[in-house]
């Protein structure tokens, strides 16, 4: 039997369900008959394929040319970057060879995700445009992840790491989508809920789902994937096993999880030193305890930060996380408001609902007296992925562009309610006492006991990419009415 998945120079190539993927696991684009050429080379890598063969497995019972098949050759050599034909090698006058090894197995592999089509009853043709249309966008919004596999051959449902599927149905003027995600070896459930429409929101249903699935599905794979991996130790871990325990250390966010992302994903860089993804994880470790410790405490390497970043967007220029990942380097690093956007606005073209890109676009906004704008883009985040554990530190940057805007009585429950969801979170207690001296509120004996634990000093807002001095000025004057201490007290 045939391998299944063959490594390609710097590409892979899974026979079972004919996808290509670059270094960083992208999908790379391959008209369908130049892809058949390549199953039927990648079934025997190594042995001769002779023209006629080739000609008559892809294109059956239809006359062509060889100048059909030297076309195909030609469209595969450029999705291998093959220029020097070492991967597809020309036998003159036999036909072509594909030099290519075993791939690793799927414990080294990508997460796949399985999109069922969508059930309808009835027969309502309405329904049944609107559930395929759903599948498409799913699709589509999902195949722009460089860090998973999207199938769509129920196949391939055992291997699925998830399964989306549900039901549509229209009646009259109201349409109703069902939409379901499991863990596709456990089965347990990750989410079910409904969306309705009605009149002319019907065909806009399926984008919206979409988007609010796709965000939500992120977020819940960042947070939970690695659960597995995080109890045992880095050597015994594939590169994507590494890459997946350090984005659930990642998520909690606390001085100790820090640290076990940092190691995980340094022994991922120095395994996989040409994937982007992992370089650009790495890099985001400068900024990853951004502004919620000290910044006394951050390492001091902001330049290797940069020149990670950098690589990572040479090899990742079509990843939205690697090209958000330099955008944030160049707005908490160096207050580059401007190239944080650039690189944004290049991440959203490939993803436009990516909630991080969102967020350093956001965090731009309001440091640069943008308040409205990055209020709302932020709320519009919280509303597409409402189990995000980030959403405690959005409600207080949106307490901030509350208070810099004047608007100091609804920054106050803002600040408080982010402290409520974060209750442990010195940011969220810091955001809190500086609402709480802006609008000169009594303290209470709860919250006098808050505003003395808070281990971040009043002029932690001097070190925030905030464009005017003023607001920055403004921001410590107001933690210190409260009580917050000027400088930083030792971590504990």
């Amino acid at each position: 039997m045939e391998p299944q998945r063959l490594s390609l120079g710097a590409c892979s190539f899974d026979l079972s369900d004919l996808t290509l993927r670059s270094a960083s696991g992208a999908r790379v684009p391959l008209r369908a008959q130049s892809m058949r050429v390549l199953a039927e080379l990648a079934k025997t890598p190594g042995a001769v394929v002779s023209r006629d063969a080739l000609i008559e497995a892809v294109w059956t019972g239809t006359a062509v040319t060889d100048d059909s098949l030297a076309q195909c050759v030609k469209d595969i050599r450029a999705a291998l970057s093959d220029q020097d034909h070492e991967i597809v090698k020309t036998v003159v006058g036999r036909g072509y060879s594909l030099t290519a090894r075993s791939a690793p197995g799927d414990a080294a592999g990508l997460p796949k995700v399985l999109v069922e089509r969508f059930r309808t009853t009835g027969g309502n043709v309405q329904a049944e445009e609107l559930a395929e249309a759903l599948f498409e966008e799913l699709v589509i919004r999902l195949t722009r992840r460089a860090g998973v596999r999207v199938l769509t051959d129920t196949a391939f449902r055992p291997g699925a790491r998830y399964i989306i599927g549900g039901r549509a149905t229209v009646r009259g003027e109201a349409a109703r989508v069902f939409v379901k995600i499991e863990r596709g070896v456990s089965g347990e459930e990750v989410h079910a809920g409904t969306d309705s429409g009605a009149d002319g929101d019907i065909w806009t249903l399926a984008g919206r789902v979409a988007d609010r699935i796709s965000a939500l599905l992120r977020v819940h794979m960042i947070v939970n994937d690695g659960t597995e991996a995080v109890s045992r130790d880095d050597a015994e871990l594939s590169v994507q096993e590494l890459l997946d325990k350090a984005g659930w250390h990642m998520n909690r966010f606390r001085r100790e999880n820090w640290v076990a992302a940092r190691r995980a994903l340094t022994a991922a860089v120095s395994r996989a030193p040409e994937n982007p993804v992992a370089l650009a994880m790495l890099a985001s470790m400068q900024t990853q305890m951004i502004p919620l410790i000290p910044f006394a405490e951050l390492p001091g390497d902001v330049d290797t930060a940069l020149e990670l970043s950098e690589r990572a967007v040479e090899l990742g220029q079509t990843i939205d996380y690697v090209l958000r990942t330099r955008g944030n380097l160049r707005l908490w690093c160096l207050g580059d408001h401007d190239g944080a956007r650039l690189d944004c606005a290049r991440a959203l073209k490939i993803n436009p609902v990516y909630h991080q890109t969102h967020l350093t676009l956001a965090t731009s906004e309001v440091f640069s007296g943008d308040f409205a704008q990055g209020e709302q883009r932020l709320q519009e985040m919280m509303q597409r992925a409402p189990e995000d554990p980030q959403n405690p530190l959005y409600i207080s940057l949106i307490a901030l562009a509350r208070l810099l805007d004047g608007r100091r009585e609804e920054a106050l429950a803002a600040a408080r309610e982010g402290c409520e969801l974060n209750p442990w979170g010195a940011w969220n207690a810091l955001v809190y006492a500086t609402a709480l001296g802006a609008v000169s509120a009594q303290q209470t004996s709860a919250t006098r006991k808050m505003v003395r634990g808070i281990d971040l000093p009043a002029d932690h807002f001097r070190h925030l990419p905030i464009v005017e001095a003023g607001h920055a000025e403004a921001l410590v004057a107001w933690a210190r009415t409260a009580g917050v201490a000027g400088t930083a007290r030792p971590s504990r």
